[in-house]
């Protein structure tokens, strides 16, 4: 639900001490294109944003942590993982 999907937002930015900025921007759209419809997320952070886009049909989440801060990887990585009680995940970290 779109409600879920803020709340974790907010609390994935707690747990990272990220500073977020206003309150997410949350809209579910593409309803007549299955493959694709579900929510959107962004969220503005001091030091970037954090996004993800939400698959119905994939029952899938793509979640992206852009920041220039440090942050620990791992810890938002579980708590994803058991926010959403994903059976499966795949995480790809880039540093630049």
């Amino acid at each position: 639900s779109g409600e879920m999907i803020k709340d974790y937002t907010i609390k994935l930015c707690d747990l990272i001490e990220m500073k977020r900025y206003g309150d997410p921007f949350l809209e579910r759209f593409a309803i007549d294109v299955p493959h694709i419809a579900g929510y959107s997320v962004a969220q503005m952070i001091e030091t970037s944003l954090i996004s993800g886009h939400f698959s119905e049909l994939w029952n899938s989440a793509y979640i992206n942590i852009f920041s220039c801060k440090e942050y620990d990887v791992g810890k938002a990585i579980e708590f994803t993982k058991e926010f959403f009680k994903a059976k499966h995940i795949k995480a790809v970290v880039n540093i630049g």
